[in-house]
C-alpha cells in the first residue's frame, strides 16, 4: 500500500489538490508548472511539484504512476533531487496529445538535456526505476511492473550525498491534469 512508503514525504511546491483513491495518491498539478534549466532560450521553471524524502547515499527508487487523460506536455513520473541545478526526472509524458512517451531530463550544472522513448499508444501507466550509485544513475521503465528496460545511464558530477528522491508531477502548459502515483518505493543499495 502507497500509504505504508510515504510517512517521510514532504512536498516541495505544493500541488493544488491532493486526495487518495482506491488506486494510489491523486495529483491535480498547478497550470504553468515545471522542472528545467537554462537549455532551450535560457528557460526556467523550478516550480513542479514533488513529493519526495531526503535519501543518503545508494538507493533503489520504483514509481508506479498513471494518467487516465493525456494533456499537452504534462508528466508525472519519478524525480531526484540534489538542488535546482542538478536532478534527474523521468516521467509518463505526451508532447503532441496523441502518442504517450517516456521522457528523461536531467538538469547536470544548470543545463538541461532530454531523451525520450515512444510507448504504445494505450499506454496510461508506467513503471519507473531509478538506481544511484555514487555519482552515476541507471533509469528503467516497464509496462507491466515486471522485466524492466534499462534507457538511460548518466553522471552527475555535482550531486550531494544527501539528496530529495521521490515521484513528481508538473503541467507545462495553461491546464491541470490529474494524474495518480499508486506505487512510491523507497529502498537503500549496496
Amino acid at each position: 500500500m502507497i500509504l505504508e512508503n510515504i510517512k517521510d514525504f514532504i512536498w516541495y511546491n505544493d500541488p493544488q489538490n491532493v486526495r487518495f483513491v482506491e488506486e494510489g495518491m491523486l495529483i491535480e498539478t498547478r497550470p504553468q508548472t515545471d522542472f528545467w534549466q537554462n537549455t532551450d532560450g535560457g528557460f526556467q521553471k523550478d516550480n513542479g511539484h514533488l513529493f519526495a524524502k531526503d535519501c543518503a547515499g545508494n538507493f533503489i527508487l520504483v514509481v508506479k504512476c498513471s494518467f487516465p487523460v493525456i494533456k499537452n506536455s504534462a508528466q508525472c513520473g519519478l524525480m531526484f533531487r540534489s538542488d535546482a541545478q542538478n536532478w534527474i526526472k523521468a516521467g509518463l509524458l505526451s508532447p503532441n496529445l496523441v502518442a504517450p512517451q517516456l521522457g528523461i531530463i536531467s538538469a547536470n550544472q544548470g543545463s538541461c538535456d532530454w531523451s525520450a522513448t515512444d510507448l504504445p499508444l494505450d499506454c496510461h501507466t508506467l513503471w519507473l526505476r531509478l538506481s544511484r550509485r555514487g555519482k552515476d544513475f541507471v533509469i528503467m521503465y516497464s509496462l507491466t511492473g515486471n522485466n524492466f528496460r534499462q534507457v538511460r545511464m548518466l553522471h552527475l558530477p555535482k550531486v550531494s550525498d544527501i539528496a530529495a528522491v521521490g515521484a513528481y508531477a508538473c503541467s507545462p502548459g495553461e491546464d491541470s491534469f490529474e494524474c495518480v502515483w499508486e506505487e512510491i518505493i523507497l529502498e537503500p543499495s549496496a
